[in-house]
């Protein structure tokens, strides 16, 4: 935070850098950017950004604004993205089995595009997005409010791990958040199952021949019918099978007689 005793060295510094731009600053512009920036960073880390601001070869052509300390500050501490970078974040946002991590900002703007980028005109997508993510962005700073960030998950697993490990990497996300998503570490006092992987030994050219006659023999006997049996069993069969149906109705008679009440 910068203190009261800062005050005539950050007057310098304002100074040196209107000497930059070729332009004076006013006693009333200091006083604007101490009340916008006095809460927000130090001495110190006001100059890092300052000279982070003019080598910046787009945005370093132009004067600085306080808006544009505090973004040279975002982007340094994995705070918001620029537009470009957030656009990249937000083309996965389309793809349903992809997982992102993203801004509130960036979700929103996403899908304020979604239906230009559904009808195939990414350019366009690509403006409207940066459009509505500038705007939520500006309207964010205003409430001075820092980005959150999150995970907009996709309907692939790995997918989810990989944006998860990416997420914590980066600083955006405490593992704790995810931890839910990421694999489980190794623990060596956790005992480990074995596993197995069956061989099939080698057969001796013997146990193969021995091995190919059995299926031959199978083969064979499937096809040819079964041999009839000789005609001495067949009557023996036949008669076998009349006394067992002489049998049978004689038993019927006693039952239907022992009915009627017949001796």
């Amino acid at each position: 935070m910068l203190c009261d005793h800062d005050r005539k060295a950050f007057s310098d510094l304002l100074d040196a850098l209107g000497e930059t731009y070729g332009q004076s600053v006013s006693v009333g512009l200091k006083q604007t950017w101490w009340r916008l920036l006095a809460d927000r960073l130090d001495l110190a880390t006001l100059r890092q950004v300052l000279d982070c601001h003019l080598l910046d070869a787009e945005r370093g052509r132009y004067f600085p604004r306080p808006s544009d300390v505090i973004a040279v500050l975002e982007r340094a501490g994995g705070g918001r993205p620029s537009s470009d970078e957030a656009w990249a974040l937000a083309v996965d946002t389309f793809d349903e089995a992809a997982s992102v991590c993203v801004t509130e900002e960036i979700l929103r703007a996403a899908t304020a595009a979604a239906s230009v980028w559904e009808c195939g005109d990414h350019v366009g997508a690509r403006m409207a997005f940066k459009g509505a993510y500038e705007r939520l962005v500006a309207e964010r700073r205003r409430q001075g409010q820092s980005p959150q960030w999150r995970l907009s998950l996709g309907w692939d697993p790995a997918r989810r791990v990989e944006a998860a490990q990416q997420a914590v990497a980066a600083g955006r996300l405490p593992a704790e958040a995810v931890r839910h998503l990421l694999p489980a570490p190794d623990d060596a006092s956790t005992p480990k199952r074995l596993t197995a992987t069956v061989v099939a030994l080698p057969q001796t050219e013997e146990a193969v021949t021995r091995q190919q006659l059995r299926t031959l023999r199978e083969l064979i006997l499937r096809a040819v019918p079964p041999t009839p049996a000789p005609p001495a069993e067949r009557a023996q069969a036949r008669r076998e099978h009349i006394a067992q149906r002489k049998r049978t109705a004689a038993r019927d008679v006693d039952r239907l007689r022992t009915s009627r009440g017949a001796p």
